[in-house]
């Protein structure tokens, strides 16, 4: 018997990155942003895609959301990362709009989609940090919760309507941070996912744990180490160059730190659980060099006794078809 595997990349060579997969169904849904092109030289997404999987080897692309459709208009290329829930028969799909978040309703999981407030939900200025990369959390409780930031996460949970706030943003705390750039500092991409009594707040491939939603958060560390990652999927040996990791980490960043963690760089991705199996999908530019032209990656994960993740394997066979 063949087993179907997913590859890694996955969809290599279309840009189809920022992956968060909600299961709605007997489908999995990929909510993404488009890199444009491989020439990009800065971040240049004009909208954002949905993508379905029956089994996460199999792929097709649902449907698009251009800025012009909705209250962003026309001419906006910072269509950065999405999420989404659902609730009552009705899906919402959250946004980025640069220093904002936005929000659009569907009866479907692929729309069609209605902008219903026709104005950001989360508006800049809210909190003092950039409110983008949102993602959501439905506790087990049904209260749904949306996090969101860069360097500083906000938290806050969201109204039965799913596209108002409950209550003011807090900002979380964590304990002994650390990212890509080193200790100290987080980055954006903000992730949230619960299992069992344990909170899990990620920002890329790194994580914090609690057992409030709330906070505090105890950092981790990453679940990404470069001898758990194939050759062809490391950045160093795949040539993703150091000014462009600096661009972001700082212009004096030194070049031992690159070293350590250039493997944990942008990897923005979310976890999800299908047919009894955990998986992490994130970014990965191992392929085309370019950290602005990025594809998208997917492993299994497993956790430890005491909850916390073990290691990932990043392969590029990527993983088995799901319920395989």
């Amino acid at each position: 018997m063949t087993i179907e595997m997913t590859g890694n990349p996955l969809l290599p060579g279309r840009g189809v990155t920022d992956p968060h997969v909600r299961i709605f169904g007997d489908r999995a849904y990929m909510y993404a942003t488009h890199d444009r092109s491989p020439d990009n030289d800065r971040f240049i997404m004009d909208d954002w895609w949905v993508w379905s999987s029956p089994d996460l080897v199999h792929w097709r692309c649902e449907c698009t959301l251009r800025p012009a459709d909705i209250h962003v208009g026309p001419g906006f290329t910072g269509c950065w990362a999405t999420d989404a829930a659902e609730r009552n028969g009705r899906y919402y799909w959250y946004f980025s709009e640069s220093a904002q978040v936005g929000v659009v309703v569907g009866d479907s999981p692929v729309g069609p989609w209605r902008d219903v407030l026709g104005r950001p939900m989360i508006p800049a200025g809210l909190v003092p940090v950039k409110a983008y990369d949102p993602g959501i959390l439905i506790d087990d409780d049904g209260a749904a919760y949306i996090v969101f930031g860069v360097w500083d996460f906000y938290l806050a949970r969201l109204a039965e309507d799913m596209i108002s706030l409950a209550e003011p943003p807090r900002k979380l705390a964590i304990h002994n941070p650390e990212g890509p750039y080193g200790r100290g500092r987080t980055d954006d991409k903000a992730y949230l996912h619960r299992r069992g009594g344990i909170y899990y707040l990620s920002w890329g491939c790194y994580y914090a744990v609690s057992d409030n939603v709330y906070g505090p958060y105890e950092c981790r560390g990453s679940i990404l180490v470069e001898e758990n990652v194939d050759p062809p999927l490391r950045y160093r040996d795949s040539g993703c160059p150091l000014d462009a990791w600096r661009r972001f980490g700082g212009a004096d960043a030194p070049k031992a730190l690159y070293d350590e963690r250039v493997i944990t760089f942008d990897r923005h991705g979310s976890f999800f659980q299908w047919h009894a199996q955990w998986y992490y999908i994130c970014n990965d530019m191992s392929r085309s060099r370019n950290p602005f032209f990025r594809d998208s990656a997917i492993a299994t994960i497993s956790y430890r006794a005491n909850g916390d993740i073990e290691p990932v394997r990043l392969e590029t066979a990527g993983v088995c078809a799901a319920g395989r």
